[in-house]
Order: structure tokens, then C-alpha cells, then sequence
């Protein structure tokens, strides 16, 4: 009876192995897929990040000398203002030598008027002489009385056609001035426009250079930024809240500042009157301590305090300029703590006295 259960029952143990095995196989056949995917598409991504990231220096790059061209552009167009203004004052004063030339020219025809009455006169009395002189010669006698009278005439001729002559060479000198003057100003605007564009176009290079030694330094940094043509940093880095004391790690900051500007200042030619400009701003909220009666005392003490650190450190005072502009200049105007943290700032800007 055992023998015929043992014989008849299904085995089915080899099976299940068989089964277990190929289930196996495949899991790890899958497993082995996604590992090799997950490893390509890593190093996919990284591939993407690294350019991504490349970009975005280009990218910055290009604001960067963008805002500066515009800058550049607005200080030339503030010169060429100006000397369009000189220039709108030379021409009124222009206008008023050809007032004075039309004057001139009135009392000329006024006195040519005077001449042709006194020729007419003349020839009146030429022909009332040749009269008189006909009838004394009938009668063989001269008139002393009328040879004086028609010598005084005479004199008087004489005299207003050298008046006349001199008026004439007074408007011929008076147009040769006006020509002069009007090539002169021409001149003056070639020249004026031509130092202006060459001084901007100086300074503008230095500044290039000045900016571009200050990022490659500072590029690691998270507290500073680059607003148009000047370099951001937040107060916090050199000040304490209320404070226009420096601290150390301001100190080091612009320990590197007076390293670079020694170093540009005798790059610079001298005939360029450039200038470090160190702006103090605070944020809104009112400030009322024993040192300080205003924010605006505050950011101009906090400006001071910087110049007065790079005079310690070799840079010449007459390269710097400090101002304050307490609260007035923000750059975020929404009243919230963030914007409040971004409008409390040291600014740096190089630019011409």
C-alpha cells in the first residue's frame, strides 16, 4: 500500500526550483537594467548642470557689460548736454553781435541818407555858386562871403565820406569777426566732443578692469552683487545693526578694495580725474540713538568710516569721496524684511570728479 502512494503521488519540489530560478534571473536581469540606466542618465544630468552652469557665467558676463555700456552711454550723453548748453550760450551771444551789427548797419544807411542829402545840397549849391559865379563874372566882381560859404561846404563833404569810409571798414571788420567766431565754435564743438569721447573711453577701460579684478576675487562671496555699474555689499558685512563702527571681516574686504585700487591708481594716466565714490544707504525704518539722530547721519557716517579705512591702508584721499543717502535711494521698495536687508548697503562706484 505505501509503495503504491509513493509511486502515484506528483513530485512537484524540482519545479518550484526551476521556477524560483527563472524568477531570480529575471529580477536581477531588471535590476541590472535600471542600475546602467540610473548610472547613463547621472551622468547625463551632470553633463546638463555643468553647461547650465557655464551659461549662466556667460550670461552674467553679458549684464555686467551691458549695464556698463549704458552707463558709459548716459555719462556721454550728460556731456554732450552740457555742451550743447555751451553752445546755446555762444549763440545767443552771437545773436547779440549781429544785433549789434544790424544796429551798425541802420546808423550806416541813416548816414548814407545824411550824405546823399548833403550831395544834393552840394549840387544845390554848386549850381546856386555856378549861378552867382556866372552873374559876378558879368559883373567882374567874386563874393568873398560865398567862396568861404562853398569851402565849409566843401570841408563838410569831406569829412562825412571819411565817416562813411571808417563806418565801412567797421562792418567789414564786424562780418571777418562774425565768420571767425562762427568757425571757432564749430571747432570747439569737434574738439569738445572728441576729449569727451576719449576721456570716457579711458576711464571706461580702467573701470572694466577695476570690476573685473573685484569679481575674480570676491566670486565665491554670497554678500556682495553687481548693480549697473557699481559693487553691492550688505552693511552686515562691515557694520553691526545701528553701528557705523568697522568690524574685522569688513576690514578684510576692503583690505583687498585698497590692494586693487593702489594698484589701478598707477595704471590710471593722471590727466584723468577719476574718483572712488563710497555710498552709505540704510533701510526705512527710523533710527533715534544717542550717536545718531537719522538714518541719513548714519549712512553717511558708515561712508566716512570706509574712506577713512583705505586712507589707513595707502589709498590717496584725493581718489575717494564718501556720501549718504540714509533711506532715500532703495533698490527694493516693498516694505518687508528681505527688501529692508537688500536697501542696507555699502556701494562702490569709479567714477570722474
Amino acid at each position: 500500500m505505501r509503495r503504491f502512494r509513493n509511486s502515484s503521488g506528483y513530485n512537484f519540489w524540482p519545479s518550484f526550483v526551476d521556477a524560483l530560478s527563472t524568477l531570480l534571473i529575471v529580477v536581477l536581469f531588471f535590476l541590472l537594467l535600471f542600475v546602467l540606466a540610473h548610472f547613463f542618465m547621472g551622468q547625463n544630468l551632470d553633463t546638463k548642470n555643468t553647461e547650465i552652469s557655464r551659461l549662466n557665467l556667460q550670461l552674467q558676463d553679458l549684464a555686467f557689460e551691458l549695464s556698463a555700456e549704458r552707463q558709459t552711454s548716459k555719462d556721454l550723453t550728460d556731456r554732450l548736454a552740457l555742451q550743447q548748453q555751451e553752445t546755446h550760450e555762444l549763440t545767443e551771444e552771437l545773436s547779440g553781435l549781429k544785433d549789434e551789427q544790424t544796429k551798425a548797419l541802420a546808423q550806416i544807411a541813416l548816414l548814407e541818407q545824411d550824405v546823399k542829402a548833403l550831395n544834393l545840397r552840394k549840387q544845390e549849391l554848386e549850381k546856386e555858386t555856378a549861378e552867382k559865379s556866372n552873374e559876378l563874372l558879368s559883373e567882374r566882381k567874386i563874393s568873398q562871403e560865398a567862396k568861404a560859404h562853398l569851402a565849409l561846404l566843401n570841408a563838410q563833404t569831406e569829412k562825412l565820406t571819411k565817416e562813411l569810409a571808417q563806418l565801412g571798414t567797421l562792418l567789414d571788420q564786424a562780418d571777418k569777426k562774425d565768420k571767425e567766431q562762427q568757425a571757432q565754435i564749430a571747432d570747439l564743438g569737434k574738439k569738445l566732443n572728441r576729449a569727451l569721447a576719449a576721456k570716457a573711453s579711458e576711464l571706461a577701460s580702467y573701470r572694466s578692469e577695476f570690476f573685473g579684478t573685484l569679481r575674480k576675487v570676491l566670486q565665491d562671496r554670497d554678500d556682495f552683487r553687481i548693480e549697473g555699474d557699481r559693487f553691492v555689499f550688505q552693511s552686515e558685512l562691515f557694520f553691526k545693526s545701528g553701528s557705523a563702527f568697522l568690524e574685522e571681516t569688513g576690514k578684510k574686504q576692503l583690505n583687498i578694495l585698497a590692494n586693487t585700487l593702489k594698484e589701478l591708481q598707477h595704471k590710471i594716466p593722471k590727466k584723468i580725474p577719476w574718483v572712488l565714490r563710497v555710498d552709505g544707504h540704510t533701510d526705512n525704518v527710523p533710527i533715534h540713538n544717542a550717536e545718531y539722530a537719522s538714518n541719513w547721519q548714519l549712512s553717511a557716517n558708515r561712508a566716512i568710516a570706509v574712506v577713512q579705512y583705505l586712507i589707513s591702508r595707502g589709498v590717496p584721499a584725493r581718489y575717494l569721496v564718501a556720501a549718504g543717502f540714509g533711506e532715500h535711494q532703495p533698490i527694493d521698495r516693498r516694505n518687508t524684511e528681505a527688501a529692508r536687508r537688500k536697501n542696507r548697503r555699502i556701494e562702490f562706484k569709479l567714477t570722474e570728479r
